[in-house]
């Protein structure tokens, strides 16, 4: 073998090594992945800041509240039918406003669960309490001014 071939296949043997171990790694489960409104992507998968949720954070936890419900308020001695409105408050973006037609008071959503920190309504009333979303029913456990009273109502 002359020295010229001689450089020739060592050239070629360096230069196969050097392929071979350019291999590509496993790809990055995230590579394709976007996520919004400030979720980050960990394995392929969002993680979604508070008050967002979905596979790509896209969605405000909240918007599953909004809307209209007809249903029963139960206190004591009081029962009747309510037609309970939940709208987004701009307070921030876990932040809803009830409103039963008379009285307006806001809530923080987390999950499917909605928390009413103690405020004060109409005639000095307070208010306050927690409540639950399950498909279409939203049910609330009301404190009102030391009463404890119950809606459930369903989505319209």
């Amino acid at each position: 073998m002359n020295s010229y071939t001689t450089r020739f296949a060592i050239l070629a043997l360096a230069m196969s090594t050097t392929f071979i171990s350019c291999k590509k790694d496993d790809p990055d489960p995230c590579e394709n992945v976007t996520c919004l409104n400030g979720g980050t992507c960990s394995d392929g998968n969002c993680s979604c800041a508070t008050g967002y949720e979905g596979s790509t954070c896209g969605t405000e936890v909240r918007g599953k509240f909004i809307g209209s419900y007809n249903g029963t308020l139960s206190c004591p001695g009081t029962n009747g039918t309510v037609l309970m409105t939940v709208t987004s408050s701009a307070a921030g973006i876990t932040s809803v406003v009830f409103s039963d037609g008379v009285d307006t008071w806001v809530g923080t959503v987390s999950g499917s669960s909605v928390s009413i920190a103690t405020q004060t309504i109409s005639g000095g009333t307070t208010i306050s309490g927690s409540g639950q979303l399950s498909g279409l029913l939203l049910s609330l456990n009301l404190n009102l001014s030391g009463n404890t009273c119950t809606y459930t109502g369903t989505k319209q």
